[in-house]
């Protein structure tokens, strides 16, 4: 059976995404599979994006939560299409969920957060030189406590020094 929301625990509480099926079935598809994978189990929420510790050659400044498995820790590179805001009419909004990525379709077992509206990640946008943006494929529905307090223990830098390990919840 394929599951739509999925709960995630960590040290400052739990917070529940919903996959956007419908809209965005190759990128959700994906994420089935990475949560499902006995690899998830080294998750951790890696990188906290804010507008005063954006890496130097981010242009466009953003503000997301990351985790699953950094890429530096994951195998390579997953191919798969590249679902764009353009094409699903899903929106960068505050909580939306995105897949990480390099270029388009080239992901790893890693999603962001949207802790404010991002216009700038949807298709046309210009934190990526291609302006393909990002394939948006969820949204966050409780835990929005949890996120801000997570998303306040940002460092100086966005790659935390201590990752924060995350687990799913099972029903």
């Amino acid at each position: 059976m394929l599951r739509d929301i999925y709960r995630f625990d960590c040290q400052y509480g739990e917070f529940t995404i919903q996959l956007n099926r419908e809209a965005a079935p190759e990128t959700c598809a994906y994420f089935t599979r990475v949560f499902s994978s006995p690899d998830f189990a080294r998750a951790n929420i890696f990188r906290i994006v804010t507008e005063t510790n954006l890496s130097p050659y981010a242009a466009v400044p953003i503000e997301v939560i990351q985790f699953g498995l950094d890429h530096i820790v994951s195998e390579s590179l997953d191919q798969i299409v590249h679902e764009t805001t353009e094409m699903t009419s899903l929106k960068h909004l505050k909580w939306t969920v995105s897949a990480a990525r390099f270029g388009k379709g080239e992901v790893y077992p890693s999603c962001f957060i949207c802790m404010r509206d991002e216009p700038e990640l949807d298709h046309g946008g210009q934190r990526n030189g291609d302006g393909a943006g990002f394939a948006a494929f969820g949204k966050v529905i409780s835990g929005f406590e949890t996120l801000q307090w997570i998303f306040a223990q940002a460092e100086a830098e966005d790659y935390l020094k201590d990752a924060i390990p995350v687990e799913i919840v099972e029903k």
